[in-house]
């Protein structure tokens, strides 16, 4: 069932308002739709629609240009605020064309910046005052970095109840939920700070957990909070999706070690069950060296050399081991747009029309990795000992 469905029409948290420092685009979405988040140099927040009117390209490829966002296709401008094409390149000298970016609503509060989808041509609804985020405004808190989930909103709320803050038992937090659906974890007898998490759900089976904690500390304690509530959400995200996936040898530790007239049997396992093992338990770093040693293993074997080829130029390129596919393209004189060459940009995808890609960028999200039809040639590699682009 669609997600969208099942929750009321309100305001969702799409990033941390610092993420757009600098003249940063950044890319996410919501209930499925793509979008892209920016930062006129006027200060205004602008939550568009994640193409191009023009030829649907990605808007979050482009390029800020103060008061505009530039698709890096064809360098069409579209304006800040209502997303009106300023100029188009090609024709320096008419005038633009009548045509704008998919506008949704922008507003930043609390540290954030928030969303809501609305019907066409009505007002958004009137975002709402969060008490359990009036406190937490920066400077005064502690920002957490975002966690993405593979599992459903629901899920995610349900785990979360298990949190346990650094330096508090499970018996003594507690979550309530709070206004637009943020979560509040506190500690029942004071001895830990609370944390506070605001949910968006980006996709189908896939949730954003953003997070702050409340307080002045200084730059070793923020530090510290960070990196202890890294850990602890890791180990929900990681409970979530072993549920998800029902494999029996996913779980290590004290929850493993149970005598087996005791343990639940896997496919029983509740997410908040799971989550507290998880987070309680204490893994030596002996009993993880065989999984990272055999990870390991595996990186190195698909590491290995792999042939590619080219469908539409024709020839064949081979890949040796310690080569990236971009330089291998490059050396054969196959030439591919590329921009940060490390997998975060997605200018270098291209499409893969047969073999296995394995996938080593941070671009694509799930669903596009799983269907294997286009890989970010600059950072992936190959599973299969051939590949053929569309190049």
């Amino acid at each position: 069932m669609d997600e969208r469905r099942q929750e009321p029409v309100r305001w969702y948290a799409l990033c941390a308002a610092g993420a757009l420092d600098k003249g940063a685009i950044h890319r996410t979405e919501l209930h499925g739709e793509g979008l892209v988040v920016w930062r006129a140099d006027d200060g205004r927040v602008n939550v568009w629609e994640d193409r191009c009117p023009h030829r649907g390209v990605r808007l979050s490829l482009g390029h800020h240009r103060g008061d505009t966002l530039q698709c890096q296709y064809h360098g069409w401008r579209f304006a800040s605020g209502e997303g009106a094409c300023r100029a188009v390149p090609a024709h320096p000298h008419a005038s633009a064309p009548p045509i704008h970016a998919t506008t949704w609503p922008a507003i930043e509060r609390y540290g954030f910046v928030w969303t809501c989808a609305r019907a066409e041509g009505a007002a958004p609804t009137a975002f709402p005052a969060i008490d359990a985020l009036a406190a937490a405004r920066p400077p005064d808190c502690v920002p957490l970095r975002t966690t993405t989930m593979d599992a459903d909103l629901a899920s995610v709320k349900r785990a979360l109840s298990a949190y346990v803050l650094p330096q508090a038992d499970a018996a003594e937090c507690a979550a309530f939920e709070c206004e637009s659906g943020t979560l509040t974890v506190e500690s029942l007898d004071g001895a830990a700070c609370p944390a506070i998490f605001v949910l968006q759900p980006a996709q189908k089976g896939k949730t954003r957990v953003h997070g702050v904690v409340p307080g002045d500390f200084d730059a070793a304690q923020r530090l510290a909070l960070q990196r202890a509530h890294q850990a602890r959400l890791n180990a929900v995200r990681d409970a979530l999706e072993a549920v998800s996936e029902v494999q029996p040898d996913a779980l290590t530790g004290s929850l493993a070690e149970a005598p087996a007239q005791n343990r639940t049997p896997r496919a029983q396992l509740s997410p908040v069950a799971v989550t507290m093992a998880l987070v309680r338990m204490d893994a030596a770093p002996s009993a993880m060296s065989p999984a990272i040693d055999a990870s390991n293993q595996a990186s190195s074997e698909e590491d290995g050399p792999f042939t590619v080829h080219l469908a539409r130029s024709g020839g064949s390129v081979d890949v040796p081991a310690n080569t990236s596919l971009l330089d291998a393209l490059r050396a054969h004189g196959a030439e591919v747009p590329t921009s940060c060459e490390q997998g975060v940009c997605g200018t270098c995808l291209t499409p893969v029309l047969d073999g296995e890609p394995l996938h080593r960028d941070v671009w694509l999200d799930a669903r596009e990795r799983a269907a294997g039809d286009c890989m970010l040639v600059c950072v992936s590699r190959a599973r299969t000992p051939t590949l053929t682009l569309d190049l």
